[in-house]
């Protein structure tokens, strides 16, 4: 909610938000959206937790971003999943892809953030790694994490959401 107040605040109204959610499957609520049309609120739930399908789904909506906008990827979790090297492999991919496909990139902008104690710092660091503008940020409680999504909002126009 932060984030998107932030971004509002900015006056960064051609900013575009999508939204993937996951658990053991992946499903994108929000498709490149501007900032005000974009929800405060999005119901989550729990469960078993699979990185892969939602990183194929960031990675398909990173590559069809438009020209006039650059790709930023948010990857939150709380928890762990068996596929987290694939996942970062794809994610890794598509960093590799970015260098003469997107414009304004030659990276992939990656914010990985690990919520809660259940979460695994090990595969998300990981994860994180696979671009060289990756970042692994920890958040303990919602406040926390809103700082960090406040800090992400502040560096750059973000299209790609990931929640799980």
């Amino acid at each position: 909610n932060g984030y998107i107040t932030r971004l509002r605040q900015n006056q960064r109204y051609s900013d575009l938000v999508s939204v993937v959610q996951f658990g053991s499957a992946a499903m994108v609520t929000v498709e490149k959206k501007s900032i005000s049309n974009v929800p405060s609120d999005l119901r989550f739930g729990g469960g078993n937790t699979n990185f892969l399908p939602a990183a194929e789904c960031a990675c398909a909506l990173a590559m069809s971003t438009p020209s006039t906008h650059t790709p930023s990827i948010v990857f939150m979790s709380d928890g762990e999943a068996g596929d987290a090297n694939e996942a970062a492999t794809r994610f890794s991919q598509l960093s590799n892809s970015f260098q003469g496909h997107i414009a304004n990139a030659n990276e992939l902008d990656l914010n990985v953030i690990a919520f809660g104690s259940g979460a695994s710092h090990e595969q998300l660091k990981k994860i994180a790694s696979s671009s060289r503008n990756g970042k692994f940020q920890m958040s303990a409680d919602t406040a926390e994490l809103s700082n960090i999504f406040v800090q992400i909002a502040d560096k750059g126009q973000v299209v790609n959401l990931l929640e799980a």
